[in-house]
């Protein structure tokens, strides 16, 4: 029998909420909610979505959580709650995008779901102020078995960070199992955003069609022979078997 958890999907949006991201929030408003019903109208999804949104360290209150909610009234009700600003006494423009993230790994995920982080955003310092680096997210964020697809909106209103925020957004993306993406208007990004969660969509549809065919002795199926039974490449394959064993379904 399969279990109800190959059906669980815990996404969250972290997001940058500093007043150069008002185009996405205002586009957030309008369609994210189209986003996720979607989702949540398929029968073989089992979701939650939570918001966490951060700003420029010494903005006083950094981070705040929205925790997870199951109804689309619940996620409406965030989405209307986000407001952006930077308050004219901080002089600090480093965006606390790691803080962000690590409210992320903190939050309450259930037990063999998939794990996606949409991390939106259109700065990232040179160092942050926390004292993590790039590489030491990643190996959070992999040890609790959360994927991000990083949205860099670019060129933002300082292009000069650019190559910096391209660089770290990349690796957290490509690191984790999630992806990189760009977007330059909120429309722009809201359309990324559909793309994301289609493909979560499909890699759900694909993990619980993959675990249905291994090994129920746990030995290392054969991906050679696995993925024409899956209409896939053996890297698919492969990828999914990792997906699994991040939920710990394997």
């Amino acid at each position: 029998m399969s279990s109800p958890s190959l059906a669980y999907l815990d996404l969250v949006f972290c997001v940058d909420v500093t007043a150069s991201m008002t185009p996405f929030i205002v586009a957030a408003r309008a369609h994210m909610a189209e986003v996720l019903d979607a989702l949540r109208d398929n029968p073989d999804v089992d979701l939650r979505v939570a918001i966490v949104t951060y700003r420029d360290h010494g903005s006083g209150k950094v981070v705040e959580v929205h925790p997870f909610a199951e109804a689309a009234a619940d996620t409406g009700l965030l989405l209307e709650a986000l407001t952006v600003g930077s308050p004219p006494e901080n002089t600090d423009s480093a965006e606390a995008v790691f803080s962000g993230l690590v409210a992320c790994i903190d939050l309450p995920w259930r037990v063999g779901a998939y794990r996606v982080v949409v991390l939106v955003g259109d700065r990232f310092p040179d160092r942050d102020p926390t004292g993590l680096t790039v590489e030491d997210m990643v190996s959070r964020l992999d040890a609790a078995g959360i994927a991000v697809h990083a949205l860099a909106m670019i060129p933002s209103q300082a292009p000069h960070h650019d190559p910096v925020l391209e660089q770290a957004f990349e690796r957290l993306g490509n690191a984790t199992g999630g992806a990189y993406h760009t977007a330059n208007t909120g429309d722009a990004a809201m359309s990324v955003v559909d793309r994301i969660s289609q493909r979560c969509l499909s890699q759900l549809d694909f993990d619980r069609r993959l675990h249905e065919l291994l090994p129920d002795d746990g030995s290392e199926p054969d991906a050679e022979i696995l993925a024409p039974q899956l209409g896939a490449t053996v890297t698919d394959v492969y990828a999914g078997v990792i997906r699994l064993r991040q939920r710990h379904l394997r």
